[in-house]
């Protein structure tokens, strides 16, 4: 009797220990998802053809190269246009801290998309001739407040692919009145340069896009940890939209398996014909009591504020590190031409 005791107690241990094994053994540390997605964090830098120019973060989120990441990014102070002029940079296998040296694989960036108000854009590296890492959607509507987070990005007088943490703080809905730009405030340490970089989950999946920080208040009162990254799921519905169509992954518990990017949809309650009417009417009556006045936009928009992009528009001096950039440009021009001169030659 004694020795089937045992033998139960001992099972119930092994039994508890494969439960926890199984419940922790998901959640990445630190180290891992940096390890894990920061290949799929790219350097991005956008010019008019000067040494002046726009520093970005972006994410590759399909192997052939397509890259989410701010619109702001690439806007011209006083114009509707976009630059044109852009250089994508991988992450190298070992940082060195030299920008030389840790900028030295490059191509040329396309825009395929963009929306302003939204702030997101889809660029396309060109001639990728390597293979990429993806970094994963998440669905952002799993995520809730106090969950960990990490930014990776390139921060102004920091270093490039710094990795900083932190927790969602809160969420934002409608941000500066544009419908559907719904936001998460996080307290992970984002600064210019970050803009367009993913906000990842501890399975280092992106939950959010870095976009706008808050420094100061209408008083002059100083603001500190108050960041804010656009859900992943703002970025999904908008990809689908214009016709990329991605999905995002499930919780490591659920072995990681697909689902739809769309939130699936409630089941529709069944309304009796006669209701039909006096439901529509009362639908229509109250779209027309939630419209705010003008006064009241006005208020809201006061209060609500629009924040502070994380790259300023009028074009962003980085000194030094352009000077490098150039320098990195012109090299890889020149071996992209020796590389065609090769391939034509072998082909005679």
């Amino acid at each position: 009797m004694k020795k089937y005791k045992s033998i139960c107690i001992l099972l119930v241990i092994i039994l508890a220990g494969c439960w926890l094994i199984t419940t922790q053994s998901f959640a990445f540390t630190p180290k891992q998802i940096y390890q894990k997605a920061g290949p799929g964090v790219v350097f991005i830098f956008a010019s008019a053809g000067s040494k002046r120019g726009s520093v970005g973060t972006g994410s590759i989120i399909r192997e052939d190269g397509f890259v989410i990441t701010n619109a702001h990014v690439f806007k011209v102070k006083g114009s509707s246009k976009l630059v044109t002029n852009i250089s994508i940079f991988l992450k190298p296998h070992r940082l060195t801290g030299s920008h030389k040296k840790d900028l030295s694989k490059g191509y040329k960036g396309k825009i395929v998309a963009y929306d302003i108000s939204l702030d997101l854009a889809l660029v396309k590296m060109v001639g990728v001739d390597v293979p990429l890492t993806v970094v994963d959607f998440a669905d952002s509507e799993e995520v809730g407040i106090g969950d960990r987070v990490y930014a990776i990005g390139h921060h102004e007088q920091g270093g490039l692919w710094s990795l900083t943490t932190g927790v969602i703080s809160a969420y934002r809905k409608d941000y500066g009145g544009v419908r559907g730009k719904d936001l998460f405030q996080t307290d992970a340490s984002i600064n210019r340069g970050n803009s367009g970089g993913p906000l990842l989950n501890e399975d280092a999946k992106m939950v959010g896009i870095n976009s706008l920080i808050a420094r100061k208040a209408a008083d002059g009162l100083t603001i500190t940890d108050v960041n804010f990254s656009i859900k992943a799921n703002v970025a999904l519905n908008w990809l689908n939209k214009k016709g990329y169509h991605f999905t995002v992954t499930k919780a490591a518990s659920s072995e990681y398996g697909e689902t739809s990017a769309k939130t699936p949809k409630k089941p529709e309650k069944k309304v009796e014909p006669n209701k039909v009417e006096t439901l529509k009417k009362k639908k229509k009556k109250e779209i027309v009591t939630k419209e705010p006045s003008k006064l009241e936009k006005k208020v809201k928009t006061e209060k609500l504020g629009t924040g502070r992009i994380l790259t300023k528009r009028n074009p962003y001096k980085i000194n030094e590190l352009l000077d490098d950039m150039r320098e990195m440009e012109d090299m890889m021009d020149e071996m992209r031409e020796m590389i065609d001169d090769f391939k034509k030659k072998k082909k005679k």
